[in-house]
């Protein structure tokens, strides 16, 4: 095998529909989280479509649930998020949850070849922490932000934050939504747009664009 060579020094990746299958792990997820919620207060109503919960991913969490739930029960958004935050930590200390096929492998290979590995997500902390732990991600990981760390606004701030405390000069981005496209704009950075998973956003001119992880991989890492 010839030895891997990165044409970056830093990688920053989305979680939710970028490594992980969040379409798969995540509904029951939500649909449990709103329906205890519904129940405890005595609610009678249609837990929100699919559509609606995937429309949502990749918002900030401050947004998230203002966007599943009706407006008028937007007074009970803490209290979704903090159930979905149990319901989440329970499953991945279960072991639910899978990254796109090759994902994982490819995190592990950027390491070996020296690129610094970093995560950008608009989840909440405990989530991203669980999502470290269960996929071991933390012996390879440079840097992770979410919309808890401190001073976190936007996504661009996440990423703006993790040039400064890794020092890159030749950093890519690579995430499935707008939000994680105009991230990279804002730093001024090169963006792969993954297209493998859940209603990914549309290409836009400019865009690298990568079906899987063996397109990510040969943008990332170039025999």
């Amino acid at each position: 095998m010839p030895e891997l060579r990165a044409s970056y020094d830093l990688a920053v990746f989305d979680i939710d529909g970028t490594l992980l299958a969040t379409d798969v792990f995540w509904l029951s997820i939500g649909r449990r989280g709103v329906s205890e919620v519904y129940a405890r207060h005595g609610i009678e109503r249609a837990i929100p479509p699919d559509s609606t919960f995937l429309g949502a991913i990749g918002l900030a969490m401050r947004d998230f649930w203002k966007y599943v739930l009706p407006e008028d029960l937007h007074s009970l958004v803490e209290e979704v998020e903090q159930e979905c935050q149990e319901l989440e930590k329970a499953a991945f200390a279960g072991g639910l949850g899978a990254m796109y096929p090759g994902a994982r492998g490819l995190l592990g290979d950027l390491h070996t070849a020296g690129l610094e590995v970093a995560l950008a997500s608009n989840c909440g902390r405990r989530y991203l922490e669980g999502f470290i732990e269960a996929f071991d991600l933390g012996p390879i990981l440079a840097a992770a932000r979410c919309v808890d760390s401190p001073g976190m606004r936007s996504k661009a701030d996440m990423v703006r934050d993790i040039l400064a405390d890794t020092g890159a000069s030749r950093p890519v981005m690579v995430g499935d939504r707008d939000g994680d496209r105009q991230a990279a704009l804002a730093n001024r950075i090169p963006f792969v747009l993954f297209t493998g998973g859940f209603l990914a956003t549309r290409p836009r001119p400019g865009d690298r664009v990568a079906r899987n992880y063996e397109e990510v991989r040969r943008f990332l890492l170039p025999v």
